[in-house]
């Protein structure tokens, strides 16, 4: 490579760079031109899976380190993909392994120290804490890495680092690797806006750069006919759909008839949202939605899987109506003769025609010389009677791969199981695997000879991934099953429909991006920086740091103070502390008493003390409390604790809620952030510790360096302003402050009352 490319290429074709390992890459053009892109701006880089998108983040990590002095920070979604991360850079990049560093859960808090390394890998939600407990100097960090970018959306981590690393440093870089960024405009538009995307660099298999590195890859549908007897119960079970969803739409007129799950919830959540929901029509209506919901629930499971796994969850449901206290509109599914019709059709059909074609398709690949096969499967339950079924079949060596959580009868994987089976399997200790969703992002399975899709899903980013598993090194196959005329044909169209609609917004994208949207990034940075030292601060409970209320706070330009709070989730001022709850959370507190003994300890500690419940209906929580009892916890906690009761509708509401009342209690009416109701000191230093915290704008950490320096509280009470300012931490208007409220005269007019 010439011109302003930094890195150069070998005699035998390797990326030759002071600071990446001589014959570790092998040189590829596209790498190297995104790359050296990279280097100018903060960039998407959008290539499908298989071709690289971690080499391209291990060379702008190594240029990096050679021009700056600084630390650069690589984030992924997942502990196994950070580690795997972690021990592709280690053997690559040419600098003291002690320099890099894997910050995971399971690091001591004392290892974590940011100017210790050059290169450092965490996850999002650990970094995220990090910066808001303040221990990461955001100003050093030369490059910042979002693999697999396209969580940046909602309420993810990922958007609360960039925002606090875009408006603290004073030349931020930021890198965003994925393999699809979505499918509409507005999600590719959104997710540039969150990252402060200033280049957009993708290719697609096809592009000539790309093509010399790609295999060819063969889809093949596999249409499946469906049983005359599904069909039947298929059109039962949709006619009772209709009717529900029709009987909502005459009390509650909608703009179009809702067809899918997400549809019906939304329609639920305008009903509720709106006026005069105590009118019977309206209740009848959110049943009627409720039932088609159900309904539609089950249906996909027959679509996608077959009649077994829609009995199945008929099962649950008819547990479910059960139990003492269970909605009554049910029962009214379950007594309907269209579906007990449907019900007993479905009984009649036993054997698995999807089933029956995977384990005959299987079986031709192995004869025809294929070597490793991975079956994706959506749910966890169809995925372990695959396995059963595929494990029966001699020469079959199969392995299932789920995720940590633990499912009704079936015990989750925890990250080292994870790790073993993946391992075995590139070894050919497995040469089938079963993979559910966590096998299609986050995880390094290396290239199969075939895959195979037991089932189909609408999303264009998960259709992308699996693909993304073949074709690497030789040329693939991709088996796609499905249903014909269900569910799981129209998904499959759909995630066609939005691959292919991603690649053209992208272009449409790019095309538009320009200088002068640099020079507007670079603008907004600095003023966001005159801004940082005016910041409203908020304390978050250490136990509600990962709640999305924190996430739209900073969005808000809060700073974010990280504490394990013995009242409260949040303190906004001296006077004022706020205890956040659920509809369902609350419900709860009430039957086991904790809400009255919180409500005691922040009545005892604060002055104003505030409950905050959060959720669209409070009378309509998990729990099927009574409307009375609920009311009557309300009124003993404002009567008998002096509560001030606030309500919100979602985490955003409440972060603005709480936003205000900071901004108020501390830009307006200039009260002092303090936290209260600690638990007593013990030992002296404790105490000594605990004296000084209560000095203005004097936070524990503060506290214990004045101590070291002046030895004794009375030190520090005698010192003057200039002393005072010898202290890291401790400026003018700090030192001033301290001295103002130590030797200022008591005037008991000037309490708050």
């Amino acid at each position: 490579m010439t011109g302003s490319c930094p890195f150069m290429v070998d005699s035998d074709g390797f990326i030759k760079h002071p600071l990446i390992k001589e014959g570790k890459i092998r040189a590829r053009e596209y790498q190297l031109k995104i790359s050296s892109r990279a280097l100018t701006g903060n960039t998407l880089v959008v290539l499908p899976t298989g071709l690289g998108k971690t080499v391209i983040a291990l060379l702008v990590t190594a240029e990096k380190i050679r021009r700056d002095e600084g630390v650069c920070v690589i984030m992924a979604p997942t502990k196994p993909l950070v580690e795997q991360h972690y021990q592709f850079f280690k053997e690559c990049l040419n600098i003291e392994p002690s320099l890099i560093a894997l910050w995971t859960g399971e690091t001591p808090s004392r290892e974590r120290v940011f100017t210790s390394y050059r290169v450092i890998f965490a996850t999002p939600q650990l970094f995220r804490n990090e910066i808001f407990k303040g221990r990461v100097e955001l100003e050093k960090i030369v490059l910042m890495v979002f693999d697999e970018a396209h969580r940046a959306k909602g309420n993810y981590a990922y958007i609360s680092i960039a925002q606090k690393y875009h408006a603290e440093c004073p030349f931020p870089l930021i890198l965003g690797l994925t393999a699809s960024p979505g499918s509409r405009r507005e999600d590719i538009e959104e997710l540039m806006k969150n990252l402060f995307i200033e280049n957009l660099e993708f290719r697609t298999r096809s592009d000539k750069d790309v093509a010399p590195y790609v295999k060819k890859i063969d889809y093949r549908l596999v249409p499946i006919p469906l049983n005359p007897l599904v069909k039947e119960a298929r059109s039962l079970i949709q006619s009772f759909i209709n009717e529900q969803i029709s009987q909502a739409l005459k009390v509650f007129p909608w703009d179009k008839k809702p067809s899918s799950f997400s549809e019906i919830t939304e329609m639920i959540n305008a009903i509720k949202s709106g006026p005069f929901l105590d009118k019977p029509e309206l209740i009848e209506a959110l049943k009627s939605l409720a039932r088609a919901r159900y309904l539609i629930t089950a249906l996909e499971r027959l679509d996608l899987l077959g009649s077994k796994y829609f009995l199945q969850f008929v099962n649950r449901l008819v547990e479910k109506a059960k139990r003492p206290g269970s909605p009554k509109y049910l029962a009214q599914i379950l007594n309907d003769k269209r579906i007990l019709d449907a019900i007993e059709l479905l009984k009649l059909q036993n054997d698995n025609a999807k089933l029956s074609k995977l384990i005959e398709l299987s079986k031709k690949e192995f004869e025809s010389g294929v070597n490793r096969i991975i079956v994706f499967v959506s749910y966890r339950a169809a995925s372990k009677e695959v396995e059963k079924e595929l494990s029966s079949i001699e020469g079959f060596k199969v392995a299932r791969l789920v995720g940590q959580a633990s499912k009704t009868g079936d015990k989750g994987q925890t990250q080292r199981e994870q790790e073993e089976i993946i391992s075995r399997f590139k070894k050919g200790e497995f040469n089938v695997l079963i993979a559910t969703q966590v096998g299609e992002e986050g995880l390094d399975i290396s290239s199969s000879d075939t895959i195979i899709f037991y089932d189909n899903t609408p999303s264009g980013i998960r259709f992308v991934q699996r693909v993304g598993r073949t074709g690497r090194n030789a040329p693939g196959k991709v088996y796609i099953l499905y249903f014909q005329d269900t569910r799981d044909e129209q998904y499959l169209w759909i995630a066609r429909r939005r691959e292919k609609k991603m690649i053209e917004e992208m272009k449409a994208i790019r095309s538009q991006v320009d200088s002068s949207q640099i020079s507007n990034f670079s603008l907004s940075r600095f003023l966001q920086m005159e801004e940082e030292n005016d910041k409203v601060s908020i304390v978050v409970d250490s136990r509600e740091s990962n709640s999305p209320v924190v996430d739209e706070l900073a969005k808000l330009g809060a700073k974010i103070i990280i504490s394990q709070l013995d009242v409260g989730d949040y303190v906004l001022s001296e006077r004022i502390c706020v205890e956040r709850k659920t509809v369902n959370d609350f419900a709860s507190s009430i039957i086991d008493s904790r809400l009255f003994q919180q409500a005691k300890s922040m009545a005892d500690s604060y002055e104003i003390p505030i409950l905050l419940i959060e959720g669209k209906d409070i009378y309509t929580p998990l729990s099927n409390m009574r409307p009375s009892s609920i009311r009557g916890a309300l009124a003993a906690v404002i009567t008998g604790y002096r509560m001030v009761l606030l309500w919100s509708r979602d985490p955003k509401e409440s972060a603005e809620l709480i936003y205000a009342i900071a901004f108020r209690e501390q830009k307006e009416l200039k009260k002092h952030l303090q936290v209260r109701g600690e638990k007593k000191p013990e030992s002296i230093a404790d105490q000594q510790v605990f004296l000084l915290s209560g000095l203005p704008l004097v936070e524990r950490s503060t506290a214990v360096k004045l101590l070291k320096y002046f030895k004794t509280p009375l030190r520090v009470f005698t010192a003057s302003e200039q002393e005072l300012q010898q202290v890291e931490g401790i400026g003018d208007v700090k030192a001033r402050r301290i001295r103002e409220v130590l030797t200022r005269e008591f005037n008991e007019e000037d309490l708050t009352k």
